[in-house]
């Protein structure tokens, strides 16, 4: 919180950030809600969520485009505004043509092209952020950035279900909100201008951007880049595979509530919001409690200990299921869990040229998010087809097989080692 209160300029990005995110969370989760009220529902609800995955397959090449732009700040505004404009047609779309499913295909294919927007100017911004934080500033910053996003997470969607039912369902008022947030969104970063203006004249100036070369040969040249930074490769493989196991957790979970009723408190809802708000509180605290026994602990040993939570969660339904015991292993595993993605982040920010922030950012998206099927496919399809039990081994072996290459490859611990350095 120190970050927020003494640097002006960083405040008022998480602001702006923060109205924006509140609008997407709005329209995300009502989005949703209007696809499961049209006639092919199922293949609708299929669509949301395949269309909500691809921007963040594509980030790798919003992050190359960004790295070329020369005045990010203007282009961040018009990728704003246009994001807004976006927006206002879904809301002419939803009010004339409403539950349509030639209409919901097209209304896919704006907040498709709205996504892809929004990942490019969230990438245009990471030199920006690079420029107005210091590197001691720079994981307290993370993690704020962090504690927002679960925050919004959690309000947008009970508030915007909450609201859909005061608004009887009308589901244009939600587009029509979220084109005004981006609006109020661009209008704080608009009025507080000269806060960056340095900034962008140091970006400006350092930008050469070779625009004659190819996206195949920027691609390449960004995964190079990366690759020969031994270091830092070994943690993008290990937060890699992280996500590998972890995209699946939720479903699996959810299939061992419904198949096992020891572990039920009340009924399957209660049981499921239970879970979701205890893991929900765990990565709050651990993205705003900063100064904690974990501190001095390196990002590379915080993932072997994530490793060994992870082994722990699968073994309580297999061996001893017991809710109580299970939740508290999920807190503690959220709480270690929030401070590995800001740990690493500001690795990022501090070691990749801030020419190549973007791309290298928009690389790391896109490997993330790679994953999400096929360990989904690995892990929930083991469960749906064998038993949960099977899904949590599975998970429990990929693991183990990552607290044991933390353990070793300790040598070539990247904070360590430029600690030493």
């Amino acid at each position: 919180m120190h970050v927020a209160k003494t640097n002006i300029a960083f405040r008022i990005m998480i602001i702006s950030q923060f109205i924006n995110n509140i609008g997407s969370s709005f329209f995300n989760i009502v989005f949703l809600v209007y696809a499961a009220s049209l006639p092919n529902k199922t293949l609708a609800v299929t669509l949301v969520a395949f269309t909500e995955m691809l921007p963040a397959l594509l980030s790798v090449i919003a992050g190359n485009l960004a790295d070329k732009t020369k005045n990010h700040l203007r282009a961040w505004t018009v990728a704003r505004l246009s994001q807004a404009s976006v927006f206002f047609i879904i809301t002419i779309i939803m009010i004339l043509f409403a539950n349509q499913f030639i209409s919901f295909l097209v209304l896919l294919l704006l907040v498709f092209i709205a996504d892809v927007i929004g990942s490019y100017s969230n990438l245009l911004m990471k030199p920006v952020s690079r420029y107005i934080l210091t590197d001691n500033d720079m994981q307290d910053a993370m993690s704020l950035e962090q504690a927002i996003s679960i925050t919004v997470s959690l309000i947008g969607g009970f508030a915007g279900v909450a609201l859909l039912g005061l608004l009887k369902q009308d589901y244009a008022v939600f587009s029509l909100i979220n084109a005004l947030m981006f609006i109020a969104a661009w209008l704080i970063m608009f009025l507080n201008h000269r806060h960056f203006k340095a900034a962008e004249q140091h970006i400006e100036a350092t930008t050469h951007a070779d625009i004659s070369t190819s996206l195949l040969s920027d691609l390449k040249s960004t995964f190079v880049y990366v690759y020969k930074d031994r270091l830092f490769f070994q943690m993008l493989l290990l937060a890699t595979a992280i996500n590998f196991i972890g995209t699946s957790f939720n479903g699996v979970l959810n299939l061992t509530l419904l198949r096992n009723q020891t572990l039920i408190i009340g009924n399957f809802g209660t049981t499921v919001a239970m879970f979701g708000a205890v893991s929900s509180v765990g990565l709050l605290l651990g993205s705003l409690i900063t100064n904690d026994f974990l501190k001095n602990i390196t990002t590379k040993q915080l993932v072997g200990y994530a490793s060994i939570g992870i082994v722990l969660i699968a073994a309580v339904p297999i061996f001893y299921p017991n809710t109580i015991l299970w939740l508290g292993i999920i807190f503690i595993f959220s709480y270690i869990e929030a401070k590995i993605n800001p740990r690493f982040g500001a690795i990022l920010m501090k070691r990749i040229d801030r020419k190549r922030l973007a791309g290298v950012s928009g690389l790391i998206n896109t490997g993330a998010m790679s994953t999400t099927p096929i360990g989904q496919s690995l892990f929930l399809g083991a469960a749906n087809f064998y038993s949960p039990n099977i899904a949590w081994l599975l998970m429990s072996l990929f693991a183990i097989l990552i607290g044991v290459y933390t353990v070793m490859t300790y040598k070539q611990d990247i904070e360590a080692v430029d600690k030493t350095g």
